[in-house]
C-alpha cells in the first residue's frame, strides 16, 4: 500500500506486514512516514541538555531536563517518589465535548515530574537516562560504568572518556561503536582491542596506528607490521601535542573514507535491514537494536518481540506499538516513558502499571483514565468512547502531537537526527528554547593561549574557564578528567563536551537507508569473473567513498 506522509508529503510504503500487525493491534495505518514517525517519538526525549533548578516541593537546588519555566511542577527523585503527593488528586473527569488530547496536555501540566531519570547511581548527579553508575560525570542512556565521563551509550565501563556506543571496555578515548577493549584511542567498530589507535573495524588486534579492516593485527602501522619501537616510537609522535594529534585526525580521516565497507554493521542478523544491529531478525528499519524478532521501524531497542515504531524500548518489550523510552513494557499504544506496564496507551512518565489510558505520573495503577481510577467495567467502557472519538479525529495509533512533548524541540533527542530551525519546529507544533544553557564570554584562557601538552598544565587549570573553538561557550576541566588527561598524555581538548559529541556523532551513518549494489569485482570470490550482483539496502549513500561490499565479499575480503 503507497501513502503520502500527512508531514512531509512524501510517498511511503505500507507492507502487507505491517497492514498485519496495525490489525492485530486495532489501530488504523500510519499517516507519516517511518522517519517522521521516528521523529515525532525523539522529540519526547531530552538526552543531554541539562539545567540548574530547585525542587518546586522541597525547594532544594539541582540538576533538572526542565528549566524554571517549564509549564508543571518538577520534582527531585526524594519528593517524586515520596509519599507528600499523589497523582490521583490530579485527576480530571473525561468531557466529551473537548478533545481527549487538548485534556491530556492540560493534566500533563498538572502532574509533578522527576527532574532526571537516574536510578541508584553513586556521585554521579550529572547523569540522565541512567543507572547504576559510580562517579560518572555527563554521561547519558548508561549503565554499571565506573569512573566514565562524556559519554552516550556507555555501559559496563570503566575509566573511558568521550566515547559513545562504548560496550565492556576500558581506558577508552574518543571511541564509537567499541566493545570488550583496552586503552584504545580515535577508534571506530573496535572489538576486543587492546592499544590500538586511529584505527577503524578491528578485531582481536594490539599495539596498531592507522590501520583499516585488521584481524588478528599485533604491531602495525598502516596495516603493516613493525616493531614495538617502531610503534611506541609512532605513539609518541602523534602525542607530543595537540597539534601532531590535530594531523592524525586528518591522515585517519582519509583512510578511514578509503576502508572496505559492510553494507551495514550487522552481525547474525536474519531477512532485516537497517545498521548497528546484532541478532535481529524478520524486520525493517533497525538501527542500534540487538535481538529483535519481528520487529520494524525501531531504533535503540534490546529484546523487543513483535514490535514496530519504538525507540529506547528495552528489556523484552513486547507488542508495542509508537512508543517513545520503555522497560519491559507490553501491548502499549502511544506512550513515552512508561516502565513495566502492560495495556497502558496515551501515558506518559508511568510506571508498574496495567490498563491506563492517557495517564501521567502514575505508579502501580490500575483501570485509570486522566488520572481518575475507575472499576474495570467502567474502565473498558470509557476507554472504548475515547478510542473511537480519536479514531473520528483520524489520529488513534498516532504518537501523542508535539504539543504535548514536555520538552522543546531544540533539546531532544529529535533535533540531533532531524534537525530544524526555530521557525520549521514551532511551524510543526513543537516548543523550542530560547534561553541558551551554560555561559559565553567569561573565558579566562583564550582557545589560541590552550597548552598544546598536558605537561604544561597545572592543577590550576580547574579554577580556569576554557572557551569551545566552535561554539563559543564556556566549559572548565573537572579533577577526574584532569587526571584522566594526565594519565594519558592527553591535551586538553578545545571543545566543549556536546561539541565533541557532535563531532563523533557525525562519524556515524544516518538513520536512512538507500538501495545499492555490492562494488566487488575481484575475480577470485565467489562471483567470479563477473561483478558481484547482489543487491541490499545499506545506510552508506550513493555518494560516499566508502567501498562498499556485501556479506559474502566482505567476508572473502576481510576474515
Amino acid at each position: 500500500m503507497q501513502k503520502s506522509c500527512s508531514n512531509c508529503k512524501k510517498e511511503f510504503t505500507i507492507r502487507k506486514e505491517d497492514l498485519i500487525f496495525y490489525d492485530q493491534l486495532k489501530v488504523p495505518p500510519p499517516l507519516m512516514c517511518p522517519d517522521c514517525r521516528m521523529q515525532r517519538r525523539i522529540a519526547f526525549r531530552n538526552e543531554r541538555t541539562l539545567y540548574r533548578r530547585a525542587c518546586d516541593l522541597c525547594k532544594k537546588d539541582g540538576i533538572s531536563l526542565y528549566t524554571e519555566g517549564a509549564p508543571f511542577p518538577v520534582y527531585c527523585h526524594q519528593c517524586w517518589w515520596g509519599d507528600d503527593w499523589d497523582p490521583l488528586s490530579y485527576a480530571l473527569e473525561y468531557n466529551p465535548q473537548k478533545s481527549f488530547l487538548k485534556q491530556l496536555r492540560e493534566l500533563r501540566n498538572k502532574v509533578p515530574r522527576v527532574r532526571l531519570l537516574s536510578i541508584n547511581s553513586i556521585n554521579s548527579e550529572y547523569e540522565n537516562n541512567s543507572s547504576e553508575n559510580k562517579n560518572c560525570y555527563l554521561i547519558f542512556a548508561a549503565e554499571n560504568n565506573e569512573d566514565c565521563l562524556y559519554g552516550r551509550l556507555v555501559q559496563h565501563c570503566k575509566n573511558s572518556m568521550d566515547c559513545d556506543f562504548l560496550y565492556d571496555s576500558e581506558l577508552c578515548y574518543e571511541c564509537l561503536d567499541t566493545r570488550k577493549s583496552f586503552k584504545c584511542l580515535y577508534g571506530e567498530r573496535l572489538q576486543e582491542c587492546v592499544d590500538v589507535l586511529f584505527s577503524f573495524d578491528m578485531r582481536n588486534c594490539q599495539n596498531c596506528i592507522f590501520c583499516v579492516n585488521g584481524r588478528n593485527l599485533s604491531c602495525a602501522i598502516e596495516n603493516q607490521p613493525c616493531t614495538k619501537e617502531e610503534f611506541e616510537k609512532k605513539k609518541a609522535e602523534i602525542f607530543r601535542s595537540y597539534e601532531s594529534i590535530e594531523e592524525a585526525k586528518a591522515k585517519y580521516g582519509k583512510l578511514r573514507s578509503g576502508a572496505l565497507v559492510k553494507y551495514a554493521f550487522a552481525t547474525k542478523c536474519v531477512n532485516a535491514t537497517g545498521d548497528y544491529v546484532y541478532n535481529c531478525h524478520d524486520g525493517v528499519r533497525i538501527f542500534d537494536a540487538s535481538n529483535a524478532k519481528n520487529c520494524s521501524y525501531i531504533a535503540d531497542a534490546e529484546d523487543p518481540i513483535d514490535c514496530q515504531d519504538i525507540n529506547n524500548h528495552y528489556f523484552k518489550g513486547e507488542r508495542c506499538y509508537n512508543v517513545m523510552g520503555a522497560l519491559q513494557d507490553q501491548n502499549c499504544i502511544a506512550d513515552a516513558f512508561v516502565f513495566y506496564c502492560n495495556r497502558v496507551d496515551y501515558s506518559d512518565n508511568t510506571r508498574n502499571s496495567s490498563d491506563c489510558f492517557g495517564c501521567v505520573g502514575m505508579n502501580n495503577k490500575k483501570y485509570c483514565i486522566l488520572n481518575k481510577q475507575y472499576s474495570p467495567e467502567e474502565y473498558k467502557i470509557l476507554k472504548e468512547k475515547i478510542v473511537e472519538s480519536l479514531k473520528k479525529e483520524g489520529v488513534y495509533g498516532e504518537m501523542m502531537p508535539p504539543r504535548l512533548s514536555p520538552f522543546p524541540y531544540n533539546d531532544t533527542l529529535a533535533q540531533e537526527y532531524y534537525p530544524l530551525t526555530e521557525k520549521e519546529a514551532r511551524a510543526l507544533g513543537y516548543e523550542w528554547q530560547t534561553k541558551a544553557s551554560g555561559t559565553y564570554g567569561k573565558e579566562t584562557i583564550a582557545e589560541k593561549d590552550t597548552p598544546a601538552t598536558i605537561g604544561e598544565v597545572s592543577e590550576d587549570i580547574l579554577n580556569q574557564v576554557l572557551v569551545c573553538k566552535d561554539c563559543k561557550k564556556n566549559f572548565q576541566i573537572t579533577r577526574a578528567e584532569f587526571d584522566f588527561y594526565k594519565r594519558m598524555n592527553l591535551p586538553l581538548p578545545h571543545k566543549d563536551f556536546e561539541c565533541r559529541h557532535q563531532d563523533r556523532m557525525k562519524k556515524r551513518n544516518p538513520r536512512k537507508l538507500w538501495p545499492r549494489a555490492c562494488m566487488c569485482e575481484l575475480k577470485n570470490h565467489l562471483h567470479g569473473a563477473k561483478k558481484c550482483p547482489n543487491e541490499f539496502e545499506t545506510s552508506y549513500s550513493p555518494d560516499r567513498p566508502e567501498v562498499v561490499y556485501c556479506e559474502n565479499c566482505y567476508q572473502q575480503e576481510v576474515s
